[in-house]
C-alpha cells in the first residue's frame, strides 16, 4: 500500500498546484467592450465640442478623426460609422494646413485604412520628413512596413522611436512588430515593464497574452488574457484572443462558449469578423473563420491588414481560399520582404 501511496504523490502534488481553472464571466463577455467604446466616444464628442468653440482648430479636428480611428480599429463601432467622420476631417485639416506632419499623418493612416499601400507609404514619409520627432507617424509607419512583412525597416523605426521615447509610450507598438516576427521572448519584458507602469490597462496585458500563447506557455496565457478579458470589459479584440487561446490551451467548451456567443450577438451588434475568425481558427474551424475573412473583405477591414504576416492565419496559408482573399488585398510585391 505505502508503495502505490508514494506513486500517488507526484500526481498529488500537481493537483494541489495546478491554477484554479478561471470561466469566461457571461456579463463581461456580453458587454463587448462597452467601457471602452463609451471613453472613445466621449473622447470624440470632446473634439467635437472644440471644434464647435474653434472651427479653424486643426489639432481638435486631427483629435476628432482619430478618435473615430480608434473606435474603429479596436472593433467597437463599424468602418461605415467612424472612417467617413475621419475623412470629413482630413479634408478640413488639408484646408488648414496640408504639410502639417499631423495632416500628413492623418493622411497616411486612413490610405493605410483604404489599402492603398504606396499612397499611405508616402504620407507617412512626408510627416516624417516634415518633423523626424512625430513618433506616432514613425509608429504607423513601421506597422505598414510589418504589414508588408518588411521587418528590418519596421524594426529600423521602432528603434528610432525607442532612442526618443522617454515617457516609453510605444512599449505595446515595439511588441507588436516583434509579435509578426515570432519573437514572442523578446515581448515579455517590455510588456511587464508596460503593466507595472499602467497596470489598469488591458493592452499591454493582451499583448503578453498573445507572446505566452506563441511560446505555448498555456498556464500564463490564459491568466494574463483572462486579466486583459476583464480589464478590457470583454473588448471583442481581446476576448478573441482569450479565445484562440483556451482553444490551444485544449479548453475548448469555453473557447466555443465565445465562439457560440458571438454567433448570438453579431445580430444585433457589430463585432469585427476577423477578431471572432480567430477563435475559431483556434478551434481549427477553418471553414467558418475562412467565412468570417471573406465578411472582412467585404467590409474592407481593417484587420486584414496583417494577412501576410499574422501567425494565427498559418493553418490556413495552403488553403487556396484564403489565398484568394490575399491576392485580392493587392499587396505590393517586394522581393526584399525578410519573412
Amino acid at each position: 500500500m505505502k508503495k502505490y501511496y508514494t506513486l500517488l504523490l507526484p500526481l498529488i502534488f500537481l493537483a494541489c498546484n495546478e491554477p484554479p481553472k478561471q470561466q469566461v464571466d457571461k456579463e463581461i463577455l456580453s458587454s463587448l467592450g462597452k467601457k471602452y467604446n463609451i471613453e472613445f466616444s466621449e473622447l470624440a464628442d470632446s473634439y467635437r465640442s472644440k471644434i464647435e468653440d474653434d472651427s479653424s482648430s486643426l489639432d481638435a479636428y486631427i483629435g476628432y478623426a482619430e478618435s473615430h480611428i480608434l473606435l474603429y480599429v479596436f472593433g467597437y463601432v463599424p468602418r461605415s460609422e467612424t472612417v467617413p467622420e475621419a475623412k470629413r476631417a482630413l479634408i478640413v485639416v488639408q484646408q488648414i494646413d496640408s504639410l502639417n506632419t499631423q495632416t500628413l499623418k492623418l493622411a497616411g493612416i486612413l490610405s493605410f485604412l483604404d489599402w492603398k499601400w504606396d499612397e499611405s507609404k508616402a504620407y507617412f514619409e512626408q510627416s516624417i520628413q516634415q518633423d523626424p520627432k512625430n513618433l506616432s507617424a514613425r509608429h504607423w509607419y513601421s506597422l505598414w512596413y510589418s504589414a508588408m512583412g518588411d521587418f528590418e525597416n519596421a524594426m529600423s523605426q521602432s528603434d528610432t522611436i525607442m532612442t526618443m521615447d522617454e515617457r516609453d509610450e510605444y512599449l505595446v507598438g515595439r511588441s507588436s512588430l516583434l509579435y509578426f516576427q515570432y519573437r514572442f521572448e523578446e515581448m515579455k519584458p517590455l510588456m511587464e515593464k508596460s503593466i507595472k507602469q499602467h497596470p489598469e490597462l488591458p493592452w499591454a496585458y493582451d499583448w503578453l497574452g498573445m507572446a505566452y500563447n506563441g511560446l505555448e506557455e498555456h498556464n500564463d496565457a490564459l491568466k494574463t488574457y483572462f486579466k486583459a478579458f476583464e480589464l478590457s470589459d470583454g473588448t471583442v479584440e481581446v476576448t478573441a484572443g482569450l479565445g484562440h487561446a483556451l482553444a490551444h490551451a485544449g479548453e475548448t467548451e469555453m473557447a466555443k462558449q465565445i465562439a457560440d456567443y458571438y454567433v448570438i450577438a453579431a445580430k444585433d451588434h457589430y463585432l469585427p469578423p476577423v477578431q471572432r475568425s480567430f477563435v475559431h481558427l483556434g478551434l481549427s474551424e477553418y471553414d467558418t473563420a475562412i467565412e468570417l475573412l471573406e465578411q472582412a473583405y467585404q467590409e474592407h477591414s481593417w484587420f486584414l491588414i496583417f494577412m501576410q504576416t499574422e501567425h494565427w492565419y498559418d493553418p490556413l496559408r495552403e488553403d487556396t481560399r484564403f489565398i484568394n482573399i490575399m491576392n485580392r488585398m493587392e499587396f505590393p510585391k517586394d522581393d526584399n520582404k525578410t519573412k
